[in-house]
């Protein structure tokens, strides 16, 4: 049967990746499987849109647990965290119920200091609660989380996304040492905590004066190999088309998007809507036409950089540079050895930039890549 238009987007899903669309990552599910049945709390480390949060529910899914997924990306203060935490918390509560009444008595009374009500609402019932004004709120939402799910023999896990951004907050230091003494003290919920800057997570997670050193294990998560692309690809090409992809129109597509996962998919889905299968100089106006459609969001990441980290930008978009601080890179970029301390540094917390395997500096995206070496003379 033909793909349909209405199907693409299914196939090359560019938020979460489920069912046929969600591809490969068998040895990250099977650690992250290993690591939540056993109850061992983990750090999601990986760039922005590598799979992250799809991983995650994948692996949910497949075990049976609950989970509950928090986004603190909008967080502004305390309060703003709070509302998150209890609102998640409030329906991931619900799902660890027995229908019995006296399960929701039982429930009732565990988070009687927060004066627990049912409701219902469009997506179903929910726990709502009212936090009181107390220093030690956020654990104890969390504590008596756990509590429920000792009380019905449940496990269940909680992922909190965008962890980072806590440490931008005023109360930042003492809201991670409250998510502490509940992580520490949980029993029956496992927490798993990612985010989209990487060198901040490593210092909130990795630095001794930080409450939270040291309290998950980390797990990195690379690109998807191009060999589990291959057939994925080659076959939907054919439901698509009549026609498998070809070796050379599979390797110029991955060499186009550097096997970044969420461009793959960027890129296929615009190629899957064309009528006819495509053609290498067809890839090729279709990725320019994607990076030219996306250049507000692309001048967004660089937009606030210094000339300096603009200039060093630009050096690794033509190459990877491994002697990063040679006289001959100082040089190049007509930059002194401190300055160029400084960019690198700026450039790694932004994630804009990463070593690779070969211990090379080189740019992380490949739109903004793109963007440097062919559409330059557009002012940023």
């Amino acid at each position: 049967m033909k793909m349909q238009l209405e199907d693409i987007a299914n196939y090359f899903p560019t938020g979460i990746a489920s069912g046929d669309a969600f591809i490969n990552r068998f040895e990250e599910r099977e650690r992250l499987k290993r690591a939540i049945l056993a109850r061992q709390h983990t750090l999601l480390m990986a760039p922005r849109r590598y799979g992250k949060t799809s991983l995650l529910i994948r692996v949910a899914e497949e075990i049976g647990y609950p989970f509950c997924a928090m986004d603190l990306l909008p967080i502004h203060n305390e309060k703003s965290v709070t509302d998150i935490f209890v609102d998640t918390v409030g329906r991931l509560v619900m799902e660890l119920l027995p229908p019995a009444q006296k399960a929701k008595e039982t429930l009732l009374k565990i988070f009687k200091s927060m004066s627990p009500e049912l409701t219902l609402s469009t997506m179903g019932q929910k726990l709502s609660l009212r936090m009181p004004d107390a220093p030690n709120n956020i654990a104890n939402l969390f504590l008596h989380l756990d509590e429920v799910a000792v009380a019905f023999d449940k496990k269940a896990i909680v992922f909190i996304d965008e962890m980072q951004q806590i440490g931008f907050l005023e109360t930042g230091r003492s809201i991670e040492a409250l998510i502490r003494h509940a992580v520490e003290r949980s029993k029956n919920i496992t927490y798993c905590f990612s985010g989209s800057s990487r060198h901040l997570l490593k210092n909130m997670f990795g630095d001794s004066t930080r409450p939270l050193y040291r309290l998950c294990s980390m797990m990195e998560i690379g690109r998807i190999s191009r060999d589990h692309y291959r057939p994925h690809l080659k076959n939907l090409s054919k439901e698509r088309w009549g026609v498998a992809m070809s070796d050379e129109l599979f390797d110029k597509l991955m060499q186009i998007t550097e096997e970044h996962p969420f461009y793959i998919n960027a890129l296929c889905q615009n190629l899957w809507l064309e009528e006819h299968a495509p053609t290498i100089e067809r890839i090729e106006i279709v990725w320019d036409r994607y990076v030219k459609d996306n250049r507000g969001i692309i001048v967004d990441e660089v937009l606030g950089l210094t000339l300096n980290q603009k200039n060093v930008l630009a050096s690794l978009a033509h190459a990877p540079i491994k002697e990063v601080y040679s006289g001959k890179t100082m040089v190049s970029l007509k930059l002194t050895p401190a300055s160029v301390h400084r960019v690198i540094d700026s450039l790694l917390e932004r994630d804009l930039i990463y070593s690779d395997q070969n211990e090379a500096y080189t740019l992380l995206d490949p739109a903004i890549r793109y963007y440097f070496l062919n559409h330059s003379r557009l002012r940023l």
